[in-house]
C-alpha cells in the first residue's frame, strides 16, 4: 500500500480515478491540495482529503473507496487518515457520514457523533451524522485514566 499526494499529480489523474466526475467536486483545488490516493498493486484504490479547518482542527472529507476491495479496507484507509493526521499534529478530525456502514466504522474507531460544526455552513450534504475524533493531549490522557 502507498500513500501519495494528489497536490503534485495532474488532474487527469484524478479525472480517471473518479471515471470522468472530478472535474464536477466542489472546491476540487482545496481537494487537490490535501488529498492523497491510497494505490495498492498499482492501482489506486482510494481517495480522501484531510483539510485544515481552524487552528489543529482537520475534515476528512471525500473518502472514496472504489469496489472490489477486502472487507477490511476501509478500516485500513481510516486508521491511514487519521495516523497522517496525528503527523499533522491535529487536535482533532471531523467526518461526516451518509451511510450507515461507515457510522459503524466510526464508532470501532472510537468516533463520537458531533453537533453540525459551524465551518460546515454553506455546504449542502445529503441526510447523515457528524463524527470527531480527539486527537489532543488532553482527551487522550482522559481516556487513559478511564482504564484505571
Amino acid at each position: 500500500m502507498k500513500l501519495i499526494h494528489t497536490n503534485k499529480l495532474d488532474n487527469q489523474v484524478l479525472q480517471r480515478f473518479f471515471a470522468g466526475s472530478w472535474e464536477t467536486f466542489r472546491g476540487k483545488q482545496n481537494l487537490k491540495e490535501n488529498g492523497f490516493l491510497i494505490e495498492v498493486q498499482g492501482e489506486y484504490k482510494a481517495f480522501f482529503a484531510l483539510l485544515p479547518i481552524e487552528g489543529q482542527v482537520l475534515w476528512l472529507k471525500s473518502l472514496y473507496i472504489k469496489e472490489g476491495v477486502p472487507s477490511s479496507f476501509p478500516w485500513t484507509v481510516l486508521e491511514t487518515a487519521m495516523a497522517l493526521a496525528g503527523e499533522k499534529e491535529a487536535d482533532s478530525v471531523y467526518i461526516y457520514s451518509h451511510q450507515p456502514a461507515l457510522d459503524t466504522l466510526l464508532v470501532l474507531l472510537q468516533f463520537e457523533q458531533a453537533a453540525f460544526p459551524s465551518f460546515a455552513e454553506g455546504h449542502v450534504l445529503p441526510e447523515g451524522n457528524w463524527w470527531r475524533n480527539y486527537l489532543g493531549k488532553e482527551k487522550k490522557a482522559v481516556g487513559i485514566q478511564g482504564w484505571k
